[in-house]
């Protein structure tokens, strides 16, 4: 609704401009000068709106959303696991591709498997503080890291999940060639529940349990989605011109970026979706294509009361740890 606003204010400025400009001509009997103006600047306004709407607008929403990285009031917070009474190490290892990530990681038991905590678009390490000092307190090893171009590590750009995946897999390798880890579980939040998708594949035997925090179902369907609900306008030719700049900028193909196709890979890992029941950016009939894509029987989908997109632990965070600690215990039978 911002870029609507802007619009309105817009045609409002050069309505109102031109409208002083006939004005101010009239009281000085300057003869068709202030008609002409007026003239000149409707059509200008006439012409200019919908090629800034639907043209302008979205390769500059495009543009700042690819190089846009943790906001800035999480930039600024200086929490460390320590405040829940956790011991922590900092690291840092490079994605497959090459960028160099940074994050914290907290060793627990070594009979439990060490879960990957992956945070949203926008967001940073801090989002997973809480919950993941809370997993480790169960005794799980958690590893919390920064996405490229976001809290500390490196990067230059944001692809919404499709190269967030390499620093998912650079992850693994950190903790797998480093620090001897051979048993993961994955937690995304939306942008990093769909990066973490669409590495699970390459973490092989070593993958116990997927955990998946809101994710979306495609690049195509999310904007698309975002541009009608969101902002009002129709999808073509916005949310197109939208994507093809995205994913221009980050060297992929919008069909790359697909939670969807990627599920299909996982035949034997436990899954388990968690949404807010009030999520306005993932509409119930995305939630229903992404469990029914899921091609086993070891999934669950848990719906959080009164929670909007990915706020699902802080509308009930007990709740919220509880599925999850039941999700990877023994005793699940989606585990047996």
């Amino acid at each position: 609704m911002l870029i609507v606003a802007v619009c309105l204010l817009m045609t409002l400025v050069f309505a109102l401009g031109g409208s002083l400009v006939w004005m101010a001509a009239r009281v000085l009997r300057v003869r068709g000068a202030g008609w002409k103006v007026f003239t000149g600047t409707f059509l200008s306004l006439v012409l200019f709106l919908p090629v800034f709407i639907f043209f302008i607008s979205p390769l500059a929403a495009s543009y700042f959303l690819s190089t846009a990285g943790t906001r800035p009031q999480e930039r600024n917070l200086a929490d460390t696991p320590d405040l829940y009474g956790q011991d922590f190490v900092s690291v840092d290892f490079s994605s497959r591709d090459g960028v160099m990530l940074r994050g914290w990681l907290m060793e627990g038991e070594e009979t439990k498997p060490t879960i990957i905590l992956c945070h949203g678009l926008f967001r940073s390490r801090q989002e997973g503080l809480e919950r993941g000092s809370v997993l480790n307190q169960n005794g799980f090893s958690v590893l919390l890291f920064d996405f490229r171009n976001h809290g500390r590590s490196d990067g230059k750009t944001v692809s919404l999940g499709f190269l967030e995946r390499f620093d998912v897999l650079g992850a693994y390798d950190f903790l797998k060639q480093t620090k001897g880890k051979q048993r993961f579980v994955l937690l995304g939040i939306s942008m990093g529940a769909v990066a973490a998708f669409h590495a699970a594949g390459d973490f092989q035997q070593d993958l116990e349990a997927v955990i998946a925090d809101s994710p979306f179902r495609s690049l195509n369907a999310t904007i698309s989605h975002h541009t009608e609900s969101m902002i009002g306008l129709p999808s073509f030719p916005f949310a197109d011109i939208f994507v093809w700049n995205l994913t221009r900028m980050n060297g992929y193909q919008a069909e790359d970026l697909s939670t969807l196709k990627v599920l299909q890979g996982l035949d034997a890992i436990p899954v388990l979706l968690m949404y807010g029941e009030e999520d306005d950016r993932v509409p119930a009939s995305a939630v229903k294509e992404i469990f029914d894509a899921i091609p086993n029987e070891k999934k669950r989908v848990v719906f959080f009361e009164n929670a909007t997109h990915g706020a699902a632990f802080r509308s009930n965070p007990e709740l919220y740890l509880d599925r999850i600690l039941n999700f990877l215990g023994p005793d699940d039978p989606l585990n047996r």
